[in-house]
C-alpha cells in the first residue's frame, strides 16, 4: 500500500490529467501551474482521493476559492455535480468514515493499481 505522499503525488497528476485546465478560468499549461483543489479538505480521508471532491485549479482560482467555498466554489461544484451529487459529496464528508489506509487502498483502485 502506497504512502499518503505517493498517493498524493499520483491522484493529483491523475486530476491534471483528467482536466488539463483549470476548471474555473480554462488556463492551461504551461501558460499556468495547475494545483489539485479539494473542495472540501484534504484532512478528511473518506473524500481525500474523491475525484468529485477535486479539481485542477490555477494557483490564482485555487487562492480565490480556497476562502469561498460556501460561496463561488459551492456553487461551481452544485453546477458540476448536480444537486443530488453535490449533497452526496457533502455526506461522504460528514458522514463516511474510513481510516486512511482504506482511503489510499480506494485510491490505488481507482488508478488502476489494485483489483
Amino acid at each position: 500500500v502506497w504512502s499518503t505522499k505517493q498517493a498524493d503525488d499520483k491522484f493529483r497528476h491523475w486530476i491534471y490529467k483528467r482536466d488539463g485546465k483549470c476548471m474555473l478560468c480554462g488556463r492551461k499549461p504551461p501558460q499556468i501551474v495547475l494545483t489539485n483543489s479539494h473542495y472540501w479538505g484534504r484532512f478528511t480521508s473518506s473524500t481525500r482521493y474523491d475525484p468529485n471532491n477535486c479539481d485542477a485549479l490555477c494557483q490564482r482560482c485555487h487562492f480565490e476559492v480556497e476562502n469561498a467555498k460556501q460561496g463561488k466554489y459551492r456553487e461551481f461544484k452544485i453546477k458540476q455535480l448536480g444537486e443530488e451529487g453535490y449533497k452526496a459529496l457533502e455526506k461522504r464528508y460528514y458522514q463516511e468514515k474510513i481510516t486512511r489506509r482504506e482511503a489510499i487502498i480506494k485510491c490505488m483502485k481507482l488508478l488502476g493499481f489494485m483489483v
